[in-house]
């Protein structure tokens, strides 16, 4: 009976010290207190981003006050719009150390996260602390002589013990989040020390809302691409990504974010036609004599550094290297994201999904004898319709991962994606055969007679695609002459308008061999030095 009431008692006593962790939640993300600002939307370009806010002001209101916005904040960069019946006024812009207003002052959320995990700890080992002070003072007023002496004995060793060992974890977990702390403070984007206020006066009778727009810098977005082929399909799945970052100087959390193409402040007008006008420029005599000083020459930018921004913010040097030119010849083109997002000020990249285009490629087996005797399969489609800017492009071939590639039309209206090599398909190359040497002389010209010969060998248990691509020689003067013989004939001669490039395509059935052969007869006068002459 002895034993039974002890361990209730104990039991008792620990439940009375332990402490539950609750996880601390805050307002819903975009909800606004009375006069604040909300951000309503987003709209990131190449290199910039238009933000757009929203503020209610009461019937009455005289002015309109909106804090915590970035210190770059340039006033011709501001636009201002108000429901009918408000008057605007003047707009001012101050620009305050961020500490001297509370709205404004950042905590960094894995900091406060693990701050939360490290007062959770604490917590519990004061509870630790306390159930052990109440069993010692357990023990000093129930043992009383007697049988059941050796059993509470016992009970109080083993609780003890027990909160003993819990104490000893929970310091080294201190230990640990100790670590985590300083790891997430040094980790913490330093926020800029200085915010821009703007302070627009207004007259209205019956309020209403406010809308204040402004662009910024240090903030981008580029194209990114994922091409999925199923090769017993031919299906292809093209997924269109964006890569977006921004170190602006304010967060932007859970907002309506939409992309474009098109960048502001760009040409929108041809400068004017100078007159051309032709000068003699002589030399004038100066103290050093007749000649002309050229000037000293200016440091050079390094192309690398010239292309790149870095916006600086406290001791963490972030690059944003976002390239505009790759917009360049693009239609306009606009993506409304249908989630929203959330974007921190710290130059971290995101990805996000702009949609997915599905189409039925032609597989083709390509091979070119003398870059590489081997094949690769391609995918071809027509060019699909709409803004694609250059961006790169990761290969996926039946789920794997195979490479990536960029992605630039030019002007093809096709567009050829390559996904490896096909290594089903053999390809032997002879060595070429070459007639004429240097005693090849015909009368006042020389002739060399040059044969190449290769064969492609299906393994596969499926037909194939095959094509084929050699260079023939092109002759660039009239003294220079070239025959060309070709076994099989060629299907099409100066492929996709390129000069002396034949193509073969033809079916190629499983375990068919198709051998090819080019014969080329040069000739040239022997008293001339052809380049690249076999």
């Amino acid at each position: 009976m002895q034993r039974v009431f002890m361990a209730s008692v104990i039991a008792a006593g620990i439940a009375a010290f332990s402490v539950p962790v609750v996880a601390a939640t805050g307002p819903s993300a975009g909800a606004a207190s009375q006069g604040s600002s909300v951000i309503a939307q987003v709209l990131l370009y190449p290199g910039g981003a238009q933000v757009e806010r929203t503020t209610r002001v009461p019937a009455g209101a005289t002015q309109a006050r909106l804090a915590c916005l970035p210190a770059g904040l340039e006033r011709d960069a501001i636009q201002v719009q108000a429901a009918p019946g408000i008057n605007l006024g003047e707009l001012k812009i101050d620009r305050v150390p961020r500490d001297s207003l509370t709205e404004c002052r950042q905590r960094d959320p894995r900091v406060r996260e693990v701050e939360q995990q490290r007062d959770a700890v604490e917590a519990e080992i004061a509870g630790v602390d306390l159930a052990l002070g109440y069993l010692k003072g357990l023990s000093d007023r129930e043992a009383k002589p007697g049988a059941a002496l050796a059993t509470s004995l016992e009970a109080l060793r083993r609780n003890a013990q027990e909160l003993t060992l819990k104490r000893q974890a929970l310091k080294e977990r201190l230990t640990d989040i100790g670590n985590d702390l300083a790891a997430a403070k040094a980790a913490a984007p330093t926020a800029s020390s200085q915010v821009s206020v703007v302070t627009l006066r207004l007259s209205t009778n019956d309020g209403g809302d406010i809308g204040l727009s402004y662009r910024l810098n240090g903030a981008g977005w580029q194209p990114q691409y994922r091409a999925r082929l199923d090769t017993a399909t031919g299906g292809l799945v093209i997924e269109r990504l964006a890569q977006i970052a921004q170190n602006s100087g304010e967060d932007w959390t859970d907002v309506k974010l939409k992309l474009s193409t098109v960048r502001p402040r760009q040409s929108v007008a041809v400068d004017p036609l100078q007159p051309w006008t032709l000068e003699l420029d002589r030399p004038k005599p100066s103290a050093r004599g007749l000649f002309r000083e050229s000037p000293a020459p200016a440091m050079a930018m390094a192309p690398a550094m010239a292309d790149m921004k870095v916006e600086v913010t406290g001791a963490r040097v972030v690059p944003l290297s976002f390239d505009p030119s790759v917009f360049e010849g693009e239609f306009g083109a606009e993506y409304d994201l249908p989630q929203r997002v959330t974007l921190r000020a710290d130059g971290a990249v995101s990805t996000v999904s702009l949609g997915r285009t599905t189409a039925e490629a032609r597989l083709l087996a390509r091979v070119q004898p003398k870059t590489e005797p081997a094949a690769y399969l391609v995918a071809e489609l027509p060019r699909p319709q709409g803004s694609w800017p250059t961006g790169p492009v990761q290969l996926f071939r039946d789920n794997a991962l195979i490479g990536q590639v960029p992605l630039q039309f030019g002007t093809e209206k096709t567009w050829t994606l390559p996904f490896g090599l096909d290594d089903r398909l053999r390809v032997r190359v002879e060595p070429d055969k070459r007639e004429g040497a240097n005693g090849g002389f015909i009368g006042s010209r020389r002739e060399v007679v040059l044969t190449r010969q290769w064969q492609v060998e299906n393994l596969r248990s499926r037909p194939v695609t095959l094509q084929v691509l050699e260079a023939a020689p092109v002759p660039d003067h009239e003294d220079v002459r070239v025959q060309t013989q070709f076994t099989p004939p060629v299907t099409t001669a100066g492929w996709r308008d390129r000069p002396g490039i034949q193509m073969w395509e033809l079916p190629l059935a499983p375990g068919q061999t198709q051998r090819f052969q080019a014969v080329y007869r040069i000739s040239a006068p022997k008293d001339e030095y052809v380049s690249n002459m076999p």
